[in-house]
């Protein structure tokens, strides 16, 4: 491997940095794939993680903290104890079908690291006894998907026994790689998210347990696997979008975003961003001067409300306008709804509307106080997340934009320069 693409130990891409188009996840550049005997000569040899094993690997996932990294943040030990603890025969799933249209972790992960993610996949179905492990992918992904099989051909001819893996695609869609959605696709049931009172068990009463992590999340436990809690380095995995493509990063917690924003983005115009969208579409707008010397820490950025989400950071040229991209944004997501209750139905479809009305500038009064209203009785009232993520980042851009807001009511628009910051699926690199 050549000198910019050797990854430092004891983490996922290291100092490398992975360059995506802005529209295609199918092409990654700046980072090259290793393959099975390349990953062994630089991570080490698997060992199992049957019985007393696999307990100490669930303690070290424990140990360093590890949480979902798709956007939940939920403790991945707390879920691999759980399906554990419900006996053997169960199902591991590694969910590859990156939801969130900016981000292009995932796919870098699967096109460069593959055989670090498996290792997690088959140290997890060990650990809980699990007869099948399934890569759960977006139909559309083809570069990932030949990757994927590549890498389980590669196992296959190498005598790695890693019991029953398989590639199971998804509906291209913004809510097929939601937890809920995948298990209830495996039960037999629609590709549709579902409301659970456990998220450690989402499983319906007399199924098989299923356990479902991220792909950075198994890369990271196939990490602690083979290298050890000791050795573990807590580091973050970020997707910065760029005018013409997407960088994806790994960061350390003692990183600003001032330090990532002025390393990997290539702005629209000269200058500074005037704020960032973080986490994903379903996100926070936060202001370029609250964030830029906020450490890229989940521990530091919880006291202010805020999340790394699914890694994602879109920073807001000056010559954009941040309500006519939420708006932009918001009305995707109420195209990419379940349509299974009255939130995403109706409640998420009527802000859109509302959101293009004042992007027009015909936004009356009555109708900022309807708009008010339905977001205030929208959120935590869906069957899933996705209206209240929707309803988060509609918020805090009323907040975060509030000049732009003013700019757009009675009649008048803002004049912006920039628009169609945040890539949206359909779109042209």
């Amino acid at each position: 491997m050549s000198g910019q693409n050797v990854v430092v130990d004891r983490s996922l891409l290291g100092s490398a940095i992975a360059h995506v188009p802005r529209a295609d996840s199918g092409h990654v550049s700046g980072i090259s794939r290793m393959d099975l005997t390349e990953h062994r000569s630089h991570f080490g040899r698997r060992h199992p993680s049957h019985s007393t094993s696999g307990a100490a690997l669930i303690d070290e996932l424990a140990a360093v903290g590890l949480t979902g990294r798709g956007g939940g943040h939920f403790p991945a030990a707390a879920k691999w104890r759980s399906v554990a603890a419900a006996g053997p025969g169960g199902l591991v799933v590694v969910n590859g079908a990156e939801g969130e249209p900016g981000s292009a972790k995932d796919a870098v992960l699967w096109q460069t690291r593959p055989h670090l993610i498996l290792d997690g996949v088959v140290c997890a179905m060990e650990t809980i006894g699990a007869r099948e492990g399934i890569v759960w992918l977006h139909q559309g992904a083809d570069s990932t998907i030949r990757s994927v099989r590549s890498a389980i051909a590669e196992r296959a001819a190498a005598g790695e026994t890693d019991g029953s893996l398989r590639v199971v695609l998804a509906p291209d869609r913004y809510l097929s790689g939601e937890a809920t959605s995948i298990i209830r696709t495996i039960e037999g049931g629609p590709t549709l998210p579902r409301f659970v009172l456990n998220p450690a068990q989402p499983w319906s009463d007399g199924g098989r347990p299923v356990l479902v992590n991220n792909t950075e999340t198994m890369a990271r436990a196939g990490l602690v696997a083979l290298r050890g809690a000791a050795q573990y380095v807590p580091t973050s995995l970020l997707t910065v979008i760029s005018r013409g493509h997407r960088s994806v990063v790994e960061v350390t917690a003692d990183q600003t975003f001032g330090m990532v924003v002025a390393a990997h983005w290539s702005d629209f115009t000269a200058g500074v961003p005037q704020a960032i969208l973080l986490g994903g579409y379903g996100g926070s707008w936060v202001s370029w001067t609250d964030i830029r010397e906020m450490r890229i820490d989940p521990a530091a950025l919880k006291p202010a409300g805020l999340s790394l989400g699914a890694g994602l950071v879109g920073p807001l040229p000056s010559t954009a306008c941040g309500i006519e991209e939420s708006t932009r944004l918001v009305n995707y997501l109420a195209g990419q709804s379940a349509r299974q209750c009255g939130p995403c139905v109706f409640g998420l479809a009527d802000v859109a509307k509302l959101c293009d009305d004042l992007t027009a500038g015909a936004l009356t009064s009555t109708g900022r106080k309807r708009l008010v209203r339905f977001m205030d009785e929208i959120a935590g009232r869906g069957a899933c997340r996705h209206p209240d993520g929707a309803i988060r980042m509609v918020t805090s851009a009323l907040h975060v934009f509030g000049a732009d807001v003013a700019k757009h009511r009675r009649g008048r628009t803002c004049n912006a320069k920039v628009f169609g910051v945040m890539p949206l699926p359909g779109e042209q690199s």
